[in-house]
């Protein structure tokens, strides 16, 4: 009798250890599926920054330094008489080298000296852009590097663009979803991306000469921002 008793809890061990465990159970992974949505909206710039400024060449390297700085200097108090501040006006570049002689006999013999000024100026109004370039290139300056428009807080129009991406991607889903007989149940995971405003280059290494003095007409356009999402769908019948 003893016996049999060993026998039959021996038995009744070995078939608990066969049925599966509530928590592999539970571990069993869920259906799911895995949809990129997007989003993209637009807005109008509100702030710029114009990058010009002097080149200057002369024979000695005071008389080019001094035509250079002469030359920095009315930029500066033209742009200012605008009504751009001294804070909003820094010197991105300051460079000053000897220039050398091409003729190869000669060797490297000093024919003179180049003077580059290069001039950061940010602006809060995108209105003022051509009125700085043109007050600028006719105190001196001979080279417009850069023209980036932009736009201050993107904060609302970042929600904007995570909206139209996440709706975006839960339409995608439910489309899919019913094609397969199913439906969407909740989410799994979600990531998002999104790309901030890039400045619009509008000009780039201009070398601005007498002939171009009219008016500049500049318009800032719109800017995009752009987000996407990445989301796990759960499925279900």
């Amino acid at each position: 009798m003893k016996r049999f008793r060993s026998m039959g809890a021996a038995l009744l061990a070995a078939g608990l250890f066969l049925l599966p465990s509530p928590s592999l159970a539970a571990e069993r992974p869920l259906p799911t599926i895995s949809i990129s949505g997007e989003g993209v909206v637009m807005g109008a710039p509100d702030q710029a920054t114009i990058t010009l400024g002097v080149v200057t060449h002369a024979g000695t390297a005071e008389v080019a330094q001094t035509q250079s700085a002469a030359t920095a200097r009315a930029i500066r108090d033209a742009v200012m008489a605008l009504g751009v501040g001294p804070r909003d006006i820094q010197t991105q570049n300051y460079s000053f080298h000897p220039d050398y002689s091409r003729d190869r006999n000669n060797g490297r013999e000093i024919v003179g000296y180049t003077v580059s000024n290069t001039v950061l100026i940010r602006l809060d109004n995108v209105e003022l852009v051509g009125q700085v370039i043109d007050a600028a290139l006719t105190s001196g300056a001979n080279t417009v590097d850069s023209l980036d428009f932009s736009i201050r807080n993107t904060k609302n129009l970042r929600r904007e663009a995570l909206a139209a991406a996440v709706k975006d991607a839960r339409e995608k889903a439910e489309i899919i979803a019913g094609a397969l007989g199913k439906r969407l149940a909740g989410v799994q995971n979600v990531s998002e991306n999104t790309q901030m405003f890039q400045p619009r280059m509008a000009m780039n290494k201009m070398v601005m000469s007498e002939a171009a003095m009219d008016a500049t007409p500049i318009e800032a356009g719109t800017l995009s921002l752009e987000a996407t999402v990445h989301i796990d769908f759960i499925l279900a019948d």
